[in-house]
């Protein structure tokens, strides 16, 4: 743990009024932690707001609040605290003036909406393994099973109970990082804090089913046409499948995708699954999923990705075709220097 929590509950006690973010292309959690953070600090009698520059996936588009995130932070809001909440690497901050003030160049920015930066107190608060804190006050504890659950330690710590609001952005967090309870981070506290949420008025069936059951029919179609280009590589340890053209559905909205990278991992004997698509800066993403012992955080740091163990996020040049090549080899590498077949 980077900090103890008592240090990060007393910064929050001190100011007033809050900019939260997570990180760009926010996952469930991301989307999550932000949210509740915000909502727990008004539940404080705080003022905070959510600024992200990218907005949320469609499928997380349901959450209470979302529609509040704004853009940019208002020139008539001075904010005395920024919390940074799941986000490993600064550079990776879904906020432009917060990215580029801990990115320290000559054109970062002196102030924050109405506020100099020279007042502003920062909150890094991160359950990542590989996280590189930044700001006044650091929280990394990597046993959290979500970024979600340390937003619950730091209600607890505050004295703040939840409300139904606050308790569906935590489990929805919780449940989204951990798999629905199935992957390996999913602990103890995990299970307690979706028993409480729920005690404090979530209807877990409902949440679930439009967390993970819910897909819009170009979705369908689209994980159809994903799943048509899956590739196994000679060895079976690996397979890829990618899309060439944006996830977009005809009226230009986006297309939900988070799921699609896990069906790479389901087939059997393959021990790392990637899932390559275009972004709109012409570069390639690549999600990167392990079945079992397979860490693809330490595989994704070859190319300056990184994520969990489990799961992980790579961009990379493209085209689409040679950036699949290429990883297909580097994963090969990695298996057969880390994971080397017992046949």
């Amino acid at each position: 743990m980077g900090a103890n929590i008592e240090a990060i509950a007393d910064a929050i006690r001190r100011c007033k009024r809050f900019v939260v973010t997570a990180h760009l292309s926010p996952d469930g959690d991301a989307e999550a932690s932000q949210l509740s953070m915000a909502h727990l600090l008004r539940l404080a009698d705080k003022e905070a707001i959510v600024v992200n520059d990218e907005g949320p996936p469609v499928q997380y588009a349901f959450l209470p609040e979302t529609e509040a995130i704004a853009e940019t932070v208002p020139d008539d809001f001075e904010p005395d605290a920024v919390i940074v909440i799941d986000t490993p690497r600064h550079d990776k901050i879904n906020c432009g003036a917060v990215r580029e003030h801990f990115d320290d160049g000559d054109s970062a920015p002196d102030t924050l909406g109405g506020s100099s930066w020279s007042d502003i107190t920062t909150l890094f608060v991160d359950h990542h393994g590989d996280a590189a804190g930044v700001g006044d006050h650091i929280l990394i504890d990597s046993s959290a099973c979500s970024a979600s659950s340390l937003v619950y330690r730091l209600m607890r710590q505050l004295g703040v109970e939840p409300d139904v609001t606050l308790a569906t952005q935590i489990v929805s967090g919780i449940l989204t990082d951990t798999g629905r309870f199935c992957f390996e981070q999913t602990n103890s506290e995990a299970m307690a804090i979706g028993s409480e949420m729920i005690d404090a008025g979530v209807n877990i069936a409902r949440l679930a089913n439009e967390l993970f059951f819910k897909n819009s029919y170009e979705s369908i179609k689209l994980m159809g046409n994903a799943i048509s280009t899956i590739e196994i590589s000679e060895s079976g340890r690996v397979a890829t499948m990618a899309l060439t053209d944006e996830p977009v559905a005809s009226d230009g909205k986006p297309v939900e995708i988070e799921t699609l990278p896990d069906h790479t991992v389901s087939i059997r004997g393959v021990e790392i699954g990637m899932f390559f698509r275009p972004t709109n800066d012409g570069r390639v993403r690549v999600s990167a999923r392990s079945a079992d012992e397979a860490n693809v955080n330490e595989f994704a740091h070859q190319f300056g990705g990184g994520g969990h163990r489990k799961a992980a996020g790579i961009r990379v040049d493209g085209p689409i075709e040679k950036a699949r090549e290429e990883l297909v080899n580097a994963a090969e590498a990695y298996l057969d220097e880390h994971l080397p077949s017992k046949d």
